[in-house]
């Protein structure tokens, strides 16, 4: 119990400490990454006399019942683009032929640049909060200590629900509601003018609509020649999954092939080793852990920004997410691009009585996407939580042996993969900090 009150006591503190730190408006001079036409996008000068405003607040305030006291709970964990993180990891799960498309790389690209236009336009018009006009409004919240106009959490939630319904047209009507639902909540928290929230959705558009016309022509929509590979010696198949991925317009690789490994060797020796590797119940567990792990390195993210206690800083948050989710749309097209370069023979297919642990995927295997993806995601961890590099690095190495615990590569393809995600993720990396 004395142990419980502590923890509750701290936790305390730190909430306290977050009311009140002192806001940073660096974020308004970061560098726009996906805008074409930013001077295009303004909103506004918000209302000078927000009399009318504060009674709209009250109103909303005093019809906040249970349900709708946990809606604001829910979207206030956090800076605005966590929650809109899992609800990516969530519509990609339930719509899994969209991953190839990287969908959250384009959503988190428009929350990122949303997000500096918002700070720009916070510092311009200084607009105070609701409670620091009128001392009777206090909010159920803690209220941000940034300027209010415009409302953080309605540029992102209109940002990223208009990128999502373009990569999700079945959805795009609950998408929206949701997107309105997170910004009523701001109103009935306390902490945003109606007029703050509807700044933030017309900015959030405005921005979506450009990086939607960007992702319009990624590629996608090109369609594969039908060339199959004949070479026994190399991957065979009834269609290479993912084959146009490798033509995609990259949005930081100067070139697709930048970082395109050598050619694979023979793999009679890595066949010989797995023939002879023994299976134990943690090699197997790892092997189906990480089979079954796509989104693990942007749950994990969240739980840093929280550790590491910048789980509030809008702007750091989106470009965490941003620079993470744009690492790896890049490292899926470095990776198919290497993989049909050389259409990389599996080990069921190098050797047909060989009977891996997991069934294998429908494209080639040099160099392994898991490794590839895995040291692109810990490099980008790397960067921003410094000293947990270690757990990210074994994270990436575990990520790239389960393929080979599972069966469906060779340790070549790992190891190979592993230098290709790197060399991937320091180029993001280093192209994201040159601002």
């Amino acid at each position: 119990m004395k142990q419980l009150i502590c923890m509750l006591a701290l936790t305390f503190i730190q909430v306290l400490t977050h009311a009140q730190d002192k806001p940073s408006y660096a974020a308004a001079n970061w560098k726009l990454w996906q805008l074409a036409n930013p001077q295009q996008i303004r909103i506004a000068a918000p209302p000078a006399k927000p009399k009318t405003e504060i009674q709209t607040i009250k109103q909303a305030m005093s019809a906040v019942n249970d349900k709708k006291r946990e809606n604001i709970r829910y979207w206030n964990a956090g800076a605005p683009a966590y929650r809109w993180n899992q609800i990516i990891i969530n519509m990609v799960d339930e719509y899994p032929e969209s991953q190839l498309r990287i969908p959250g790389s384009w959503v988190n690209l428009a929350i990122y640049d949303a997000t500096v236009l918002a700070w720009k336009e916070k510092l311009k018009y200084k607009r105070k909060r609701p409670h620091e006009i009128d001392a009777s409004v206090v909010p159920l919240v803690n209220a941000p200590a940034t300027y209010a106009y415009p409302c953080e959490h309605s540029v992102t939630a209109s940002a990223a629900a208009h990128v999502l319904a373009y990569f999700f047209p079945k959805k795009a009507d609950s998408i929206m509601q949701l997107a309105r639902t997170a910004m009523q909540s701001r109103i009935e928290a306390g902490v945003q003018f109606p007029s703050d929230t509807e700044a933030g959705w017309k900015l959030g558009e405005q921005v979506a609509l450009q990086i939607i016309e960007k992702a319009k022509h990624d590629g996608s929509d090109k369609q594969w020649d039908g060339q199959m590979n004949k070479d026994p010696k190399k991957w065979t198949g009834k269609y290479p999954l993912g084959i146009t991925l490798a033509t995609f317009t990259p949005q930081f690789l100067q070139t697709n092939n930048q970082f395109r490994p050598l050619p694979p060797p023979d793999f009679e020796k890595d066949m010989q080793e797995m023939r002879n590797f023994k299976q134990t119940f943690r090699s197997n567990s790892i092997a189906y852990y990480w089979a079954n792990t796509s989104t693990n390195w942007f749950e994990l993210a969240g739980q840093k920004m929280f550790e590491y206690g910048i789980a509030y800083d809008a702007p750091t948050v989106a470009r965490i997410y941003a620079v993470l989710s744009t690492a790896s749309h890049e490292s899926a097209i470095a990776i198919m691009d290497a993989k049909y370069a050389y259409w990389g023979i599996r080990p069921n297919q190098y050797d047909t009585s060989y009977k891996p642990l997991i069934s294998t995927p429908p494209f080639p295997g040099y160099p392994s996407g898991h490794a590839a993806g895995g040291a692109t995601a810990s490099v980008v961890m790397s960067y921003f939580f410094p000293a947990d590099t270690k757990l990210f690095q074994q994270m990436a190495e575990e990520c790239a042996e389960s393929r080979f615990y599972a069966g469906i590569h060779f340790r070549t393809d790992n190891e190979v993969g592993l230098q290709l995600g790197r060399n991937v993720g320091k180029f993001v990396v280093e192209q994201w900090t040159k601002q």
